[in-house]
């Protein structure tokens, strides 16, 4: 039996859908559009509206894209997204993390007490909301804000922990494919650490 992404693989090309295709390339700062945003082109109203948590929760803002891609990570990996968890780790590779650093977020969903204490707490904050999201408290905020977030940055870290448990529901209740392009940057990475 096929799953979904095998029975929406070809949308039909207009070029409103190519717009919303190059927009997604250019916010990813990719060179092709994942197997993620593909399957939508069938439906360009829920494309229209998956589209916007990337660009203004991922793609910009005052956290580092770096630190938002750890957070991918560790959430997709304790949601048990593949997918999500393939494509974040290819993205944040790009933007010098270390194999170490991808391991500890893939199996223990978080950083090693050896890494950047700041990067940790947002990270241990996003994975907290996303095992319960009513778990926040004001203790959460103090401690982040002692080692420097905003109250902007500690919202951006709360959208950041939605974002990823809502692109791990999506990718997974259809079942996407890992793209050819980041099976091959993920054998390369584990070619080149070993």
């Amino acid at each position: 039996m096929k799953n979904i992404s095998a029975i929406f693989s070809n949308p039909t090309t207009t070029p409103e859908l190519e717009k919303t295709f190059e927009t997604i390339k250019t916010e990813l700062g990719a060179p092709f559009v994942p197997h993620f945003f593909q399957i939508w082109g069938d439906s360009p109203m829920a494309l229209q509206g998956i589209v916007p948590a990337m660009k203004y929760i991922l793609g910009n803002g005052d956290l580092d894209r770096k630190l938002k891609e750890m957070i991918m990570i560790a959430v997709s990996s304790f949601k048990n997204c593949d997918y999500c968890q393939a494509a974040h780790h290819v993205f944040c590779s790009s933007m010098g993390a270390i194999p170490e650093q991808i391991e500890n977020l893939t199996t223990s969903y978080t950083l090693s007490d050896h890494d950047n204490p700041k990067d940790k707490a947002a990270i241990d904050f996003a994975v907290k909301l996303a095992k319960d999201p009513k778990s926040s408290n004001e203790e959460d905020y103090i401690a982040l804000k002692e080692l420097g977030y905003s109250k902007s940055e500690v919202l951006e870290i709360i959208a950041m922990s939605g974002m990823a448990v809502f692109y791990s529901h999506l990718a997974d209740a259809t079942q996407i494919t890992i793209d050819k392009a980041f099976s091959d940057a993920l054998s390369k990475t584990v070619t080149t650490s070993e």
